[in-house]
């Protein structure tokens, strides 16, 4: 199947950068049945995210040949006679690596690793990109990180300093429309006192154990069933949990922009211009919290349009009806108000470090101390390591990534937490034909 392709950027305050492209997008829609909104996340720039669109799209291209084959798996059969199209979103993310997320691997005495992470973290918090893959350096933003770095000097034994660097660091991100959430411990960067910040950030961080193929239990860098862990403890090691957890907060709210302010009106641009076209929305890593952002700005009630999301760098709470106390997930409305009607399918394994470590570091964040951080029993866990939580509608629906021709259930109104742990080794392996497959029977359920 030759699927249409078409560009849509995305400027970081959600502005399409060039509106032929959205004209392009809603022109090419005639005859087209289906379209797959796509979009990357962290760790990307415009090279990398192509490479992931087409990879996935590729194996989905592949796998829908077959939808007339005799021995096509049923799933992919009901398919047959669609018309796909693509629209590629590029929005400008930043990269997060594992090497800052865990330096030296996770040695509790890498305190060389911890400094070289530190140093590289503050560099990259100094560019603010108005395009993905830019180097935009705003002054103010500069000037800021430059007073976070000279505080560093005197970190470790003069509070002042402590303080100095949190209030940079804040200064330079700024405080988004998602500052004020309380899943993933943002509210607590923005509102905890420095000493706060620094005590409950100078602890080892890490993340529960997950298991090998064949069950058995990984071993992490110091030995024994270590699972994924940031080991190094100090001001220094908080200095770079701080700036880790900054990165990850501006891209977290960035991607609720775009989603929300971007994509949204564009879907509405697209249903304007083909009133029968499905909607397939897929995301990636914080991609999948921009899909979900776009999702909540649909109109109630709106049919014929399903979610994919890929190792989704966001809370596991964010589709909750109630997670504790009668609150609802920041994201409750795609599902109690009807604007996804078909199914959510949801990736998730503890082979992916980047969620696996990114959510335990916001509950050592909001002082939490659980041995099994970041796990489906922690208020602070991720879609990408856990699957949704406290949601009704994923009740009675977990299965396993399977391979092609799996037999899955997926139905109008649920949420599927798929586990992935024989198939996705790290967070940004999600193009295979395993993940293709679940995605095209999500459209056609």
């Amino acid at each position: 199947m030759a699927i249409a392709r078409f560009d849509v950027e995305f400027t970081k305050t959600g502005s399409p950068f060039k509106t032929a492209q959205v004209d392009a997008l809603a022109a090419g829609l005639s005859g087209v049945t289906d379209l797959l909104v796509l979009s990357h996340g962290w760790n990307n720039d415009m090279a990398d995210a192509r490479a992931l669109y087409d990879a996935l799209l590729g194996n989905v291209s592949t796998i829908f040949d077959h939808a007339s084959d005799a021995n096509a798996p049923a799933a992919i059969k009901r398919l047959a006679g669609r018309t796909y199209a693509a629209c590629q979103v590029f929005w400008p993310s930043k990269k997060f690596a594992d090497s800052d997320l865990i330096p030296g691997g996770g040695a509790a005495s890498a305190t060389t690793a911890n400094d070289h992470a530190l140093d590289r973290v503050l560099a990259a918090l100094k560019e603010d990109p108005v395009r993905l893959g830019g180097h935009d350096r705003p002054a103010a933003r500069v000037k800021a990180i430059d007073r976070a770095i000279k505080a560093l000097e005197a970190i470790e034994h003069d509070p002042k300093a402590r303080q100095t660097f949190v209030d940079a660091i804040r200064q330079a991100v700024g405080r988004g429309p998602s500052a004020k959430e309380r899943d993933d411990g943002s509210s607590h960067f923005f509102e905890d006192d420095a000493e706060t910040l620094f005590t409950n950030l100078a602890q080892p961080v890490k993340a529960p154990v997950g298991h090998a193929a064949g069950g058995a239990t990984d071993v992490g860098a110091g030995g024994g069933a270590a699972g994924l862990g940031d080991l190094l403890s100090g001001a220094k090691a908080a200095a770079r949990r701080i700036a880790n957890y900054a990165t990850y907060y501006q891209m977290k709210d960035r991607a609720g922009v775009v989603g929300s302010k971007g994509l949204a009106p564009v879907l509405a641009t697209c249903r304007k211009a083909n009133s029968t076209v499905r909607l397939h929305l897929v995301g990636h890593s914080f991609g999948a919290r921009l899909v979900t952002a776009a999702a909540a700005g649909i109109a109630p009630h709106s049919r014929d349009v399903t979610i994919s999301l890929l190792q989704g760098a966001f809370s596991h709470n964010a589709l909750s009806g109630d997670y504790g106390d009668g609150k609802p997930g920041f994201y409750r409305t795609v599902l109690a108000d009807t604007r996804v009607s078909g199914p959510v399918i949801i990736t998730h394994t503890k082979n992916d470090k980047a969620v696996g470590v990114a959510y335990p570091l916001a509950s050592r964040l909001a002082g939490e101390i659980a041995a099994a951080l970041g796990d489906e029993n922690d208020p602070y866990g991720g879609m990408g390591r856990n699957g949704a939580q406290h949601t009704v509608e994923a009740t009675g629906h977990d299965d396993t990534l399977g391979p092609v021709g799996h037999a899955y259930t997926f139905a109008a109104g649920t949420v599927n937490n798929l586990l992935a742990d024989a198939v996705i080794k790290d967070h940004n392996d999600v193009t295979g034909g395993e993940v293709a497959y679940a995605v095209l029977c999500c459209t056609g359920a």
